[in-house]
């Protein structure tokens, strides 16, 4: 393992300048991970001159080549945990057979821990380290768990308290640390994350906040400037499968900032997919609703794809809306037999084997492009967010 490139808390004059601006009101304050959001209640996005920011293609890691738009002050204080640099494939048999001749998989399946999530943790622990923060609590289904879990092997003198539903405990590994402190709840994945967020309140630490947590958004857009770097065409479409969909509003920003850096055309159609038994998001967007309501929450969500399990994005929903209407692009629901059938396809045309939550992203791909939703000469990017880990049970 690399060690990391580490630092103590900040300067805040030291390095570059990063603004913490509010996606509803515009108000701008200096960017501070611990300051999810605005007075207002809005969003707090960082912010980067882009005028003058650059991508240094020499780099060897992408926190290093990506720098300039990422909110940390200084390049010493980035972090590698085996993270990124994952290939962007053509895929020509998989494309041909779903009629799409220029197909692109993100084969996120070759992070260190098999999940898109470690280039999260790279970013979210970067970024703690640099603000002075070295104990919090975060919740999740499983990857973002791990690989904070794993994170946290490369770094001395953090903690970090993971809350976990006893159902998703199989997905939480690299947990034997003395960094790590599991607390398991008899219960789903939202009453994991209300324990843990009272924990911290009775505690006096910071809980890591997901969707919220502007760092974890940083950090996964880099799997998809990765992608539009290594793409021949820009993509005219882009696949993930959604939870509360922090990747694709990192994918979304980052695609953004690209179009105005003049390193992509346009904007690409952002599709977000959702397995049909919970769907909440599919749901609202069908109804026409900009807003989550009581008929479209799942109390205990079931579902083969266990890292999208949410049944009640309300928080995060209109986010998601705004960038489907943004785009012109739109949700989307698969079935169980829609995801195996992915599945099979990707391991047989392509080799690469991935966890159903990947497997959705393409089968609403599949599913657009046999309704003619499509062009056959588009550009399309799939993302694979993760592929199951050794010991772990399949989603």
């Amino acid at each position: 393992m690399s060690g990391p490139r580490r630092t103590g808390a900040p300067n805040p004059g030291d390095g570059k300048d990063v603004r913490a601006v509010c996606v509803r009101c515009g108000t701008a304050r200096p960017y501070a991970v611990a300051e999810p959001r605005c007075a207002c209640g809005g969003l707090l996005d960082p912010e980067y001159d882009l005028a003058a920011a650059g991508v240094r293609q020499d780099a060897e890691t992408p926190s290093e080549r990506y720098f300039d738009l990422l909110p940390l002050r200084r390049p010493e204080s980035a972090l590698h945990i085996g993270d990124g640099n994952t290939p962007c494939v053509h895929a020509r048999v998989l494309g041909a057979r779903l009629g799409l001749d220029h197909l692109y998989l993100k084969d996120e399946t070759l992070n260190a821990t098999r999940t898109t999530k470690d280039r999260m943790a790279a970013c979210v622990l970067a970024v703690f380290q640099e603000q002075g923060v070295f104990e919090f609590v975060a919740s999740s289904t499983g990857n973002s768990s791990t690989s904070f879990a794993w994170g946290l092997r490369h770094i001395d003198g953090m903690k970090a308290h993971l809350f976990a539903g006893r159902d998703f405990l199989d997905r939480h590994q690299y947990t034997d640390h003395p960094g790590v402190e599991l607390h398991v709840i008899d219960d789903d994945f939202v009453a994991a994350a209300a324990a843990g967020r009272a924990f911290a309140v009775e505690h006096g630490l910071l809980f890591e906040g997901g969707f919220f947590n502007s760092a974890r958004r940083e950090g996964l857009k880099l799997a998809y400037l990765e992608a539009y770097d290594e793409m021949p065409l820009p993509p005219a479409v882009v696949f993930q499968a959604v939870s509360s969909g922090m990747g694709v509003y990192g994918a979304h920003k980052g695609a953004r900032e690209y179009l105005a850096m003049g390193r992509l055309p346009a904007l690409p159609r952002f599709v977000c997919v959702q397995q049909d038994s919970c769907a909440p998001m599919w749901h609202a967007a069908r109804d026409g609703s900009d807003r989550i309501r009581p008929q479209h929450i799942l109390r205990h969500p079931r579902g083969l794809a266990k890292a999208i399990l949410r049944g009640d994005p309300t928080n995060t929903y209109p986010y998601m809306r705004a960038i489907t209407d943004d785009t012109g692009g739109r949700f989307a629901a698969v079935s169980d037999d829609e995801m195996i059938r992915a599945r099979r396809w990707l391991a047989e045309d392509e080799g690469i084997e991935v966890c159903f939550a990947a497997a959705a992203a393409l089968a609403g791909a599949a599913q657009l492009a046999d309704r003619g939703e499509i062009g056959r000469d588009e550009p399309v990017l799939v993302n694979l967010t993760g592929g199951e880990r050794d010991g772990q049970a399949d989603d």
